[in-house]
């Protein structure tokens, strides 16, 4: 019989879960839909105050929203916020409720971005009557994304997502990460996000870099390579268990 604490713990999780897919996928669809039209041909920036009032303001709201996400994404991982839920008897929801902020929060992002009425664009080539073009920059979103989610699942999904925390707890388990090697623990205190070249190329990747587009793949890319601070014990620690892999697979084809 479930403990009133762990189907609270439950439905947060599933929640995260559902809100992780949705908004994961809405981000993918804003940043792969193909601009149509080249809006702008005669200059990249503002040339006169009326055109900069026009592309600031829209620019400086949409900093807001990034700004939001990039605090929030930093500041629940403090250990303060962890022993915040540890006191009010929700440690098990503790990566759910994460999840659960991060989503909601992109989803604003999303729902709140402004662009300027005068989309001024540092480069653009035309897809919609190419095809090729068209098929290249729409595939290699897909597969970026899908080696998003490939990397997802080999860094353990549902435990990143919040559902076997529950699990375990339900089953008088000891917490999920306590079955990890220290190194492993260790890696995945600085690193759980999959793939900075894949999440990289889907945000620079368009056919049309408008102002506003640079400025969130600007402020992303910076938040990834400073946030994910690998360090040389954990390449070490991909090399021993890449040279580990190799040898099972030796002795599994012989």
């Amino acid at each position: 019989m479930l403990s009133f604490k762990q189907l609270v713990c439950f439905v947060l999780s599933l929640l995260s879960f559902m809100s992780v897919f949705y908004s994961v996928g809405k981000l993918g669809i804003f940043l792969a839909t193909p601009g149509r039209t080249q809006q702008s041909t005669q200059a990249i920036f503002p040339t006169n105050r009326v055109e900069a009032r026009a592309v600031l303001f829209p620019l400086f709201f949409n900093t807001i929203w990034v700004v939001l996400f990039v605090l929030q994404h930093s500041a629940m991982r403090a250990e303060v916020v962890k022993r915040f839920w540890k006191t009010i008897g929700l440690e098990l929801a503790e990566r759910s409720l994460y999840n659960i902020a991060s989503s909601y929060c992109l989803l604003l992002l999303l729902k709140n971005w402004k662009a300027s009425p005068t989309q001024y664009q540092l480069w653009f080539f035309d897809v919609e009557h190419n095809k090729t073009l068209w098929w290249l920059m729409v595939g290699s979103h897909v597969l970026c994304w899908i080696v998003v989610y490939g990397g997802s699942l080999m860094v353990d999904l549902p435990e990143l997502i919040g559902l076997k925390h529950v699990y375990y707890d339900i089953n008088d388990l000891a917490p999920p990460m306590s079955y990890k090697s220290r190194d492993l623990q260790d890696y995945y205190k600085r690193y759980r996000h999959p793939s900075f070249v894949a999440l990289s190329v889907v945000l620079w990747f368009t056919n049309g870099m408008t102002i506003d587009r640079f400025l969130l793949a600007i402020v992303w890319s910076v938040y990834m390579y400073l946030a994910w601070n690998t360090t040389q014990a954990d390449l070490q620690y991909h090399q021993h268990q890449l040279e580990r892999k190799r040898a099972e697979l030796v002795r599994v084809t012989k």
